[in-house]
């Protein structure tokens, strides 16, 4: 009865923001900062209202990936500028100085008038190349003690002697930091950026979660089998002698009648 009195109306709610979806995946990768741009601060959270929050880091991962519909990727930047810091990309940047890395990733360090950031994320910033050339000349003599900067060590098999990462995608943490794809840890352990006393307990802690299993070894090359060539230095046919007369012989005169 309200109804037909007072006229009533069905009314459309306010339109829902996009949706910022994982699964989609287009013929070509995007840049969630804006072409020639990345993310500055890859600890930062970013999230549309009502949606769930995206760390900054997983939302660049995703757009390199094609996981981000097109139509979204290009007003990103805009949206998540200040967030995740979104700065010009230059040239790579090794933080704590050639053929060093970071040993406390979770350490804090600030430039003056700057907010602070994690060892571990202003590494990742430089091999991003989201650290300007300048900064990273002063760099390692800034945070060498605060990010406890040490050598590379010898490569390491994070499976454990003989063994392959089986499930690379498969997502693993230490606890307190950010989780890395068994692909990206097996990487690094080749290439010798994880410190002899983590590679050691590595394979106990991702045994499961990286699906590890035992890398087939090459097979042996075959034996050549014997040549049935003669061998050299066996003895030559023996040559049996012609009964042709010997040279210089006369003949034997016939017997007179």
């Amino acid at each position: 009865i309200v109804g037909v009195v007072c006229d009533c109306k069905n009314i459309e709610g306010p339109d829902e923001p996009p949706i910022i979806s994982p699964t989609i995946s287009p013929d070509k990768s995007c840049s969630v900062c804006g072409e020639g741009k990345g993310v500055s601060d890859p600890s930062a959270i970013f999230s549309f209202p009502s949606q769930p929050q995206a760390i900054c880091r997983d939302l660049q991962s995703d757009g390199e990936n094609g996981l981000l519909p097109e139509d979204q990727c290009s007003i990103l930047p805009s949206l998540i500028v200040n967030v995740c810091r979104c700065v010009p990309l230059g040239p790579p940047c090794t933080i704590c100085g050639e053929g060093k890395q970071v040993g406390t990733p979770d350490a804090l360090f600030a430039f003056p008038s700057q907010p602070e950031i994690k060892c571990g994320d202003l590494e990742e910033n430089g091999e991003n190349g989201v650290i300007s050339e300048d900064q990273c000349i002063v760099l390692p003599r800034l945070i060498g003690t605060l990010c406890d900067c040490e050598s590379f060590g010898e490569p390491c098999t994070v499976c454990g002697e003989g063994k392959k990462v089986g499930n690379p995608d498969a997502i693993f943490s230490f606890p307190s930091q950010p989780g890395t794809t068994c692909r990206d840890l097996e990487d690094r352990g080749e290439e010798g950026y994880i410190p002899d006393g983590e590679c050691a307990v590595l394979p106990e802690l991702i045994s499961l979660v990286c699906e590890c299993y035992a890398a087939p070894t090459a097979s042996p090359a075959p034996t050549p089998s014997p040549s049935s060539a003669p061998t050299a230095g066996t003895d030559t046919p023996t040559t049996i002698p012609t009964s042709a007369p010997t040279a210089g012989a006369l003949p034997t005169p016939a017997p007179s009648p």
